[in-house]
Order: structure tokens, then sequence, then C-alpha cells
């Protein structure tokens, strides 16, 4: 499993926009972004204060199988979007409008519907 997409799950099951979690780390948010597409990998410092926050283990984070009891089985992000019925395209865009004010969410939702229901 990549790094990137359990930082970017680990980040969203405990609901923080990347701003939030720049704050707790003492980073910007760009750096989380970097984290997240896989432009830049933290180094070890950076990957025990993630454990830390998220309260998970190193070797989970970067999607070694791990040695307590709760983290038996690797992660696997593709089987939990599978489970969970997620549709990788609407996490993006959720994601994406997460810091929007709720007006423009209404307006993105509208715009988005509008093209489902007329593409050919």
């Amino acid at each position: 499993m990549k790094l990137k997409e359990n930082l970017r799950f680990l980040r969203r099951k405990a609901g923080y926009t990347q701003t939030e979690l720049a704050k707790k780390m003492h980073l910007r948010q760009y750096n989380i972004s970097d984290y997240e597409i896989g432009r830049i990998e933290p180094n070890i410092q950076t990957l025990i204060k993630f454990a830390d926050i998220f309260n998970v283990s190193v070797d989970f984070i970067i999607g070694r199988k791990g040695k307590d009891e709760n983290e038996t089985d690797e992660f696997n992000i593709n089987k939990y979007v599978d489970e969970m019925h997620l549709d990788k395209y609407l996490m993006t865009i959720n994601d994406a409008m997460k810091d929007l004010p709720e007006d423009k969410k209404k307006k993105v939702v509208d715009a988005v519907l509008f093209l489902v229901h007329n593409y050919d």
C-alpha cells in the first residue's frame, strides 16, 4: 500500500482538512498536499508525528503489516473503498469541496448533477 494513500485516508478518517492537519503537524498545507500526491515523502520524524496524531504505527502508515493485534492485516485503501461503496472520484470532489462555504457546495453539487443528467 502506498504511503500517500494511507496519509490521505487517515486524514479523512480523522475528519481533518489538509490545513487543519498541517497546523497540528506545524507544517504548511502544501506540505500535506505534497505528501498525499506523492510529490515528496516525509522524513522519519514527520512519520512519527503522523503516527502519534492518528494513533497508529509508522508501519501502518507506510503500509507494512502491523505488529500489534489491531494491525494484523495490511491496510488496503482499495478494499476499504470497495467495502464502503465509495467512489474515488466522489472522494476527490468531496476533498476539494471540504473548505467551501455551504452555498458554494450546493452550487458545485448542482453543477455536477447537471453534468451527470446531461452527459451523452
